[in-house]
């Protein structure tokens, strides 16, 4: 099923049933006997086995789901609809309401564990429900064997909620952050080892969250504070008189600060990692995303509503940044010829009543969908048909645009050059 060869199968056999042990009692080795089952702990081999055995769970309910044994939630968002999402031994299953359909999911579950005999531990496991299907909570708890959960929830250290997140569930980042300052209390260090400890530690604490979602004013404000304290006063409680404005030590070293993180910039910068791999990568997310926000318009023509998602209004914020600092390989690029449409045909684009039409606009129709605002005449006219035997000759593949990253000469996306332009420039980071 995944392609392996003979060969590999009996390499991998003669790992996990090849080993000879022997038990030593008192310094006393007994005799040795061949091992049938399993790997050893801490065998390098163990994970990637791992990793083999369980896509075999997403390779049933998947079947399953073409059946129409069970069904993926968000069917017209997601091609077929979304069922199951892994990563190693964190497993997230989605379900509809309908309890009959939950039944067979708890018997593909059962047939994973018999087939592969691997124990999936219920007792562990929580559900979650929200909307009709909370009427049915017991019923569902009762199926699978598991307690009924709560939301906010974490998955991958991230919280889930099928609303917006609010400042409470930034609370184990402060809650981080004092913990690491009660164990420096007391000590003596010296202002460069404090702003070592602030960059390298307290700025670091932060960071995963700040990859998903736009930091609330009120999590920065109280961020910062923690940061200055240990600056100041070594995160002891007796006040000192601050010489200087913390916004001015923040600043870069050649500005005249410390060169402390700037963790609004830096958030900014990790959340324009996701516009680059949405504009030019394709996933289940970025499918997610573009159908539910986009509907096949260009990335530049999202907007933040009420009622998005925390994710979706979070690189809305930072949209206007990201694409002034790059520029997508099409349309005002050079696609047809060896320089852009609008150099090479200067007064008809000079008059031409949409500017910033798509190719797929123009391509509409034949010859070219383009409205101008006079009539063509003498040379605009003789420019004209040469621009419709220049593009009508080409075979053009259907396709995204390109997003190109203009900071460094391969194109493709960092956060530190980002994060240098920002905080050098002072580009919009209010």
């Amino acid at each position: 099923m995944k392609g392996f060869s003979t060969t590999w199968y009996d390499w991998i056999k003669s790992f996990v049933q090849g080993g000879n042990v022997a038990i030593n009692v008192n310094s006393q080795n007994d005799a040795y006997f061949q091992t049938r089952k399993g790997l050893r702990q801490g065998d390098p081999l163990s994970p990637i086995l791992f990793n083999i055995v369980v896509d075999m769970l997403a390779i049933i309910i998947n079947r399953a789901k073409v059946e129409g044994k069970v069904n993926g939630v968000i069917p017209h968002l997601v091609d077929d609809g979304l069922s199951i999402l892994q990563y190693a031994d964190d497993t997230v299953i989605f379900l509809d309401h309908d309890l009959e359909m939950a039944r067979n999911m708890k018997a593909l579950l059962c047939m994973f564990e018999k087939l592969l005999g691997l124990k999936i531990n219920f007792h562990k496991s929580e559900i979650f429900c929200f909307g009709q299907a909370k009427e049915c909570e017991n019923d569902y708890s009762e199926l699978f064997g598991c307690r009924s959960g709560s939301f906010v929830f974490r998955y991958l250290g991230l919280p889930m909620h099928y609303r917006k997140l609010g400042n409470s569930d930034w609370k184990h980042i402060e809650e981080r952050f004092e913990q690491r300052l009660s164990g420096w209390k007391g000590k003596l260090l010296s202002v460069g080892g404090r702003l070592v400890l602030i960059n390298s530690v307290l700025s670091s604490l932060p960071m995963f969250m700040l990859s998903f979602f736009a930091i609330p004013k009120g999590v920065l404000k109280k961020l910062e504070y923690f940061r200055s304290r240990v600056f100041w006063q070594n995160d002891q409680h007796k006040k000192k008189y601050h010489l200087i404005k913390w916004d001015q030590i923040r600043q870069p070293k050649e500005q005249g600060g410390l060169g402390i993180i700037d963790l609004e910039v830096q958030n900014k910068c990790l959340l324009s990692k996701w516009l680059f791999k949405l504009a030019n990568e394709d996933g289940i997310w970025q499918s997610l995303i573009r159908n539910k926000y986009l509907k096949s318009k260009p990335l530049g023509s999202g907007i933040k509503k009420p009622g998005v998602s925390h994710f979706w209004a979070g690189i809305m914020e930072v949209k206007q940044d990201f694409l002034s600092l790059g520029s997508f390989n099409i349309g005002d690029d050079t696609w047809c010829g060896n320089q852009p449409l609008k150099l090479a045909y200067p007064s008809l684009f000079s008059i031409a009543r949409k500017k910033g039409a798509t190719v797929t606009d123009v391509m509409s129709s034949s010859p070219l969908n383009i409205s101008f605002r006079r009539g063509l005449h003498g040379e605009r006219l003789l420019a004209w048909s040469e621009l419709v035997g220049r593009v009508m000759s080409l075979e053009l593949r259907e396709g995204r645009n390109v997003f190109r990253w203009g900071l460094n000469k391969t194109g493709l996306f960092s956060v530190r050059s980002m994060y240098k332009q920002l905080i050098n420039n002072g580009l919009n980071v209010s």
